[in-house]
């Protein structure tokens, strides 16, 4: 099974809930609520050490909410991590999430938050 298709059925699972806008990839324009799933640090780790077939994955959704000047921002983002921790296939192992951050993209600040994610992976 190739890479693409964990982060493919980790998207389905978050756009079950039409609220949210899931992207395997950072796009040119985020529009929130969104989620990035992007690759974490580190990425691949095998579970044997010699056995090239069998990894840990590692991925971080980056949870975006609306814009950073909105007093109700850290609000709506707590209730979008809470939301999102929901749509996690169990196959998945969510390792922590991060603070709140400010993300400056599309010339406005969002804020943001980081989910560690963690799946075993046969190639």
């Amino acid at each position: 099974m190739p890479l693409s298709t964990l982060r493919a059925g980790l998207k389905t699972a978050i756009t079950s809930n039409t609220n949210y806008s899931a992207y395997d990839h950072v796009p040119e324009i985020i529009i929130p609520p969104a989620a990035l799933i992007l690759a974490s640090d580190p990425y691949l780790e095998p579970v044997v050490i010699g056995n090239s077939k069998n990894y840990y994955v590692r991925l971080t959704l980056e949870v975006v909410s609306t814009t950073y000047s909105n007093p109700s921002a850290l609000t709506n983002l707590e209730d979008d991590i809470e939301t999102i921790l929901g749509l996690i296939p169990t196959s998945w192992i969510i390792l922590s999430v991060s603070s709140p951050r400010i993300r400056s993209t599309n010339s406005t600040d969002l804020l943001t938050a980081e989910i560690q994610l963690q799946t075993a992976y046969t190639g």
